[in-house]
C-alpha cells in the first residue's frame, strides 16, 4: 500500500513537471541573425510646446537600461548592430489627475509621446517605422506625482521616462 502511494505521488509530480515544462523556454523569439542593437540618442522635438533639457538623453539611457536588464539583445555601436532603434520625443504633456478644493492640481501626470523606428540592418528594411508610443499606454499611473505628499515634477518625469523606456524596449522585443 505504501509503495502504491509513493508511485501515485511520483506519477503526479512527474505529470505536473511535464505539464509545466512546455510553458517556459529560455529561447527568444528573435530571428537567429538578431543579436545586437544600437540605440542612438533620441531627437527632442518637444521644443514646439516646451523644450525640456536633457529629456532625450534621459530617455535614451532608460531604453538602453531596459535592454541591458532584459539581456536578450546586446548594446553595440551603430556600425556593429543587427538592429538600429531610432526615436524622437514628440511632446511632453502635464495632465491634472486630481484637483483640490481650490481648483488647483493636487496630482499631475506627465505623459511623454515618442515616435520610434526599428531598422533591421541585415534585411535592409524597417521592421516598424513612425510608431507612436507613450508612457501611459500600459500603465495609467505612469508619471503621476502628488504635490500634497511633497512629490515634485522631477519625480513624475523620472517615472514617466523609466516607463516609456521599458515600453519601447518591450515593443522591440515583442515584435517577433
Amino acid at each position: 500500500m505504501k509503495t502504491f502511494r509513493h508511485t501515485v505521488v511520483l506519477s503526479a509530480a512527474l505529470l505536473l513537471l511535464s505539464m509545466g515544462s512546455g510553458c517556459y523556454s529560455t529561447r527568444t523569439n528573435l530571428p537567429a541573425h538578431v543579436k545586437t542593437i544600437a540605440v542612438p540618442v533620441f531627437e527632442n522635438r518637444s521644443y514646439n510646446d516646451e523644450y525640456t533639457r536633457k529629456l532625450e538623453v534621459e530617455l535614451t539611457e532608460a531604453v538602453r537600461q531596459s535592454f541591458l536588464q532584459n539581456g536578450q539583445l546586446t548594446l553595440v555601436g551603430r556600425d556593429k548592430a543587427d538592429l538600429i532603434l531610432e526615436g524622437s520625443i514628440m511632446r511632453m504633456e502635464r495632465q491634472p489627475v486630481r484637483v483640490d478644493r481650490f481648483g488647483e492640481a493636487a496630482e499631475t501626470r506627465i505623459v511623454i509621446h515618442a515616435q520610434v523606428a526599428l531598422y533591421d540592418v541585415r534585411e535592409a528594411k524597417y521592421v516598424f517605422k513612425k510608431t507612436q508610443i507613450a508612457n501611459d499606454a500600459e500603465k495609467a499611473e505612469s508619471g503621476v506625482y502628488n504635490l500634497r505628499r511633497g512629490e515634485y515634477e522631477g519625480l513624475g518625469r523620472k517615472k514617466a521616462i523609466e516607463d516609456l523606456g521599458r515600453t519601447i524596449a518591450r515593443k522591440v522585443l515583442d515584435r517577433w
